[in-house]
């Protein structure tokens, strides 16, 4: 993947390791997720995805916020000549963003250093593990504009959430502080806003240096507990067990064991 840290940018992308690092670059506008932002934050995403050598995504945000969310230069109902189908169907395309790190078969990690909006809201959601700064707060901010919500931010909402606080969050557009958004699991840790992204690569590291084999089973099988029953859930472990206890990652590990020291995994 090529790095790109130019300040006019509106998406800084930079390798660290294993570490796929992707910054929101709008700070004047709070990050908001402008087309142009939309396209090079899914692209380099799906990059990242297929990359093998890519074991973590990092997605944080430029300034004093992570995503506001849309800038489009209107409502979905306000848009030029086109049909409603049309409508619908690039609204379910940029959703794609959310949908590849919810699915992709390695972590994802959202720094959350200020205020996480609408789809920026469902961005940061859609993340596997939500580090927040004391400064990070979030509002789904559909209500006001009348309007539904839309990236999957129901979804995550629901499934981090529960319906009821999924609810009292989109019906009431409450905004929450860190606190709150990790009392009920919206946030993993909460830390200082000098200290986020020093805290966000340390876990990162941690993520690359893990076996990535194990880590791609193991999200499988969190992701499809939500959709099946104890028996299937069993049944998947087990397949995934066998499956990791034959790959080079097992063996390394076993070694290291025995050798006293930190196993290198090599992702096969």
């Amino acid at each position: 993947m090529t790095s790109d840290t130019s300040p006019q940018s509106v998406l800084i992308t930079e390798r660290i390791g294993g570490i796929s690092l992707l910054k929101l670059n709008r700070p004047d506008r709070l990050n908001a997720l402008s087309p142009q932002l939309h396209e090079a934050l899914q692209q380099a995403v799906r990059v990242a995805a297929e990359d093998t050598d890519v074991r973590v995504v990092v997605i944080t945000g430029e300034g004093r916020a992570f995503c506001s969310g849309g800038d489009t230069g209107g409502a979905p109902g306000q848009a030029g000549p086109m049909s409603q189908e049309r409508r619908i169907d690039e609204m379910v395309a940029r959703s794609a963003t959310n949908q590849i790190l919810h699915e992709m078969p390695k972590p994802s990690l959202a720094l959350i250093n200020g205020v996480a909006a609408g789809s920026g809201l469902a961005l940061a959601l859609a993340c596997d593990i939500r580090i927040g700064s004391v400064e990070a707060c979030m509002v789904p901010a559909y209500a006001k504009l009348a309007l539904s919500g839309d990236y999957g931010v129901t979804y995550f909402l629901t499934q981090l959430a529960g319906p009821a606080k999924a609810c009292e969050l989109m019906f009431l557009n409450q905004k929450i502080d860190a606190t709150e958004a990790r009392a009920c699991g919206l946030l993993n840790q909460i830390v200082s806003a000098d200290c986020l992204l020093a805290r966000g690569l340390q876990i990162a590291e941690q993520l690359s240096a893990a076996p990535p084999v194990a880590l791609r089973h193991m999200k499988r099988n969190i992701r499809a507990s939500v959709r099946q029953d104890l028996g299937e859930i069993v049944a998947l472990e087990a397949s995934a067990m066998i499956r990791c206890s034959k790959t080079q990652d097992a063996k390394e590990a076993m070694l290291a064991l025995k050798e006293k020291r930190m196993p290198v995994f090599k992702g096969y």
